[in-house]
């Protein structure tokens, strides 16, 4: 678990050594620990106090250090689902476009949405004492990404994204879901960990909705699930 656990953490963070050829399926049941230990990465400055009185330069630093810490992964995948998805196009065609490594507007307004909406949202959360469910949100959104593989196992296309699918079994499912649950609700209370689980699932049908389709499924999927389910427990912790 612990070989498994460095593997994952070097591959969706740069925070663990890089691993040469790692065991993707095995990797899946540590994603929720990479998230908790991104998310303590992330917001044990800002509970020390390194800008306080200051919630917004705290949550612009740690939208910040969320994109450094992560390579901008999670976050090109959030903005390729969004240039296919704007595109209206179907099969081919749409796996196409999100491979293109050229930026569309659907593309660059969904990376708009996501910086604004980690700043702002955890400028709110920050200015309310809340500082815990910013560590929580990389556990909820990886455990989401999860959620997703587990949904859509039998959609793998070529890639990266393909070899996590075999890992996301039934019981792994569970385990994750339920622990960025109970990350969610150890942060912010039981109504953080209820709206955050209900706008996660609402997240979770689109994508899946979405992947069945088209006919398919890869990492940018799940970059995108992460992503989302991110501001999902931002948001879910103000609600």
């Amino acid at each position: 678990m612990w070989r498994h656990y460095l593997a994952a953490l070097g591959f969706l963070t740069r925070l663990g050594p890089a691993v040469r050829d790692p065991d993707m399926a095995a990797c899946v049941p540590c994603f929720p620990l990479v998230g908790a230990t991104l998310g303590l990465v992330l917001a044990v400055p800002l509970a020390l106090g390194f800008f306080g009185g200051h919630p917004l330069a705290g949550a612009f630093a740690y939208a910040v250090g969320n994109l450094a810490l992560t390579r901008g992964l999670h976050l090109d995948g959030f903005a390729d689902v969004a240039d296919a998805w704007g595109s209206f196009t179907r099969g081919e065609r749409f796996f196409a476009i999100m491979k293109d490594s050229r930026i569309g507007a659907f593309g660059g307004m969904a990376i708009a949405v996501a910086l604004v909406g980690q700043t702002a949202l955890g400028a709110e959360l920050l200015g309310a004492g809340k500082v815990w469910l910013l560590a929580a949100a990389p556990v909820a959104g990886r455990g989401l990404a999860v959620a997703l593989m587990g949904c859509c196992r039998d959609l793998g296309r070529p890639g990266l994204g393909s070899l996590c699918l075999p890992g996301a079994t039934n019981r792994v499912t569970v385990c994750c879901i339920a622990f960025g649950l109970a990350a969610l609700w150890a942060a912010g209370g039981l109504w953080a960990a209820a709206w955050g689980a209900a706008l996660c699932g609402v997240v979770l049908w689109r994508l899946t909705a979405l992947a069945r389709e088209q006919g398919g499924i890869n990492g940018d999927f799940l970059g995108a699930a992460i992503v989302a389910g991110e501001l999902c427990a931002l948001a879910g912790g103000l609600l």
